[in-house]
Parts: structure tokens; sequence; C-alpha cells
């Protein structure tokens, strides 16, 4: 199966780098990482937590060889003008559709499953949707969030003979499709909002992946 090569400063994987940004924050800071969620959304106000994570966001950008002017100044707010993730892929489903066909054809494992390619692809754009309504809650309204997309697709791949690994795998390629679309279209969007966006991103598909997993084990 595919890994993302983060050997090098060029090669680093943005979502290795993003993923668990409020839970690195919150372990620094012994607070719970819902309230570092909020205080990035603008919900709520803590210096030492804006502090925390403009430290850490212009981190990431000077690892990615982004330098915004604003990484140094004032935490960017959600209700930012740029465009936000949700718009880039949302105006790229096609495209993602596609990219994560090809990847999933490529893996030996995925393709061990001899089905239609518009049925290996049907559960990916649904899940991906239901992420990003997920994305929007703070961590513990995640942990509660029904995940309807995510748990029919665990089924359906127990249906179809996949392997526990094989969905798990499914995953990770939809983190890399979406990753990698928003590395490619960094420079036209808010860095420190896009990251916010992306770490949120990140942990939606993360319970996603543990549901999928759980109903495809009951079905067993």
């Amino acid at each position: 199966m595919h890994r993302d090569n983060a050997s090098t400063s060029l090669n680093l994987s943005p979502q290795q780098l993003y993923r668990g940004l409020y839970i690195r924050i919150a372990r620094k800071l012994a607070v719970d990482p819902s309230y570092v969620s909020r205080v990035a959304r603008g919900d709520r106000q803590s210096p030492q937590i804006e502090a925390a994570l403009r430290r850490e966001l212009a981190k990431i950008n000077r690892q990615l060889g982004h330098t915004p002017a604003s990484a140094a100044g004032k935490l960017s707010r959600p209700g930012s003008a740029a465009k936000r993730l949700g718009s880039l892929l949302g105006e790229n489903r096609s495209r993602l559709r596609t990219q994560w066909l090809r990847h999933s054809q490529a893996d030996p494992d995925l393709r061990r499953v001899k089905i239609a390619a518009q049925k290996r692809t049907a559960p990916i754009l649904p899940v991906i949707e239901e992420a990003m309504k997920v994305m929007k809650m703070d961590l513990k309204e995640m942990a509660s969030a029904p995940m309807k997309a995510a748990k029919q697709h665990g089924r359906l791949r127990q249906a179809q003979g996949f392997t526990p690994m094989a969905l798990v795998e499914e995953y990770n390629l939809m983190r890399r499709c979406v990753f990698g679309l928003a590395k490619e279209h960094a420079q036209q969007m808010d860095q420190q909002v896009l990251i916010q966006d992306l770490t949120q991103f990140g942990e939606a598909l993360d319970l996603q992946t543990q549901r999928a997993l759980g109903d495809y084990l009951a079905a067993v």
C-alpha cells in the first residue's frame, strides 16, 4: 500500500503535519482539545492558546516552504474572505473521484476485489461530503455525530469482500487526495485558515474511519 514519503522538507506530507494539531497544543497546555478547537474557530478567546496556534502554524508553514505575511500576525478566523476548503472540494468533486479511483486501482490490496469502477467509487464522495459537514463541529460533537455515510461504507465493503486493512486504506487515499488538492491550491488561500480546515477535516476523517471499521467488523 502507498505511504507518503516525509523524509525531507520538500516531501513532507501536509496531512502528517496538520494531523493532531489541536491535540498537540492541548497536551502542551493541559487543556481539552475541544477548547483549542473553539479558540481556533473564534468561538472562545485565549491569548495563550492563540499564541500556541500561531507558533504551530508558522512552524508548519516553514516546513511546507510557505512564508505568508500573516503567519506571525493575528490568528486568522474562519470568517476570512479567503476560499475555504469546503468550497475547494465542492468545485473539484469529479477530480477527487477520478484521482481516488486511480490510486485505488493502483493499490494491490484494493484492486484484488473485482468490482466496477462505479461501485468502487460510489461511497467515496458521500464520505468526503460528510466529513466536510462534521469538521464544522467541535471534537466532542464530532464524537457523537451519526457518521451515516462512513458506517454504510464499512458495511458495503464487508459485503463486497474487502479486507479491514483495505477499508482503512480507502480512507488514507481520501486523505491523500484532499490534502494533495489543498496543497496544490495553497498559495491562493489563507494559509492559517487552510491549516485549520485541514486539521478539522483530518479529525473528522479519523472518526469516520473508526465508525466504518466498527460497522465492518459488526457485520462479519
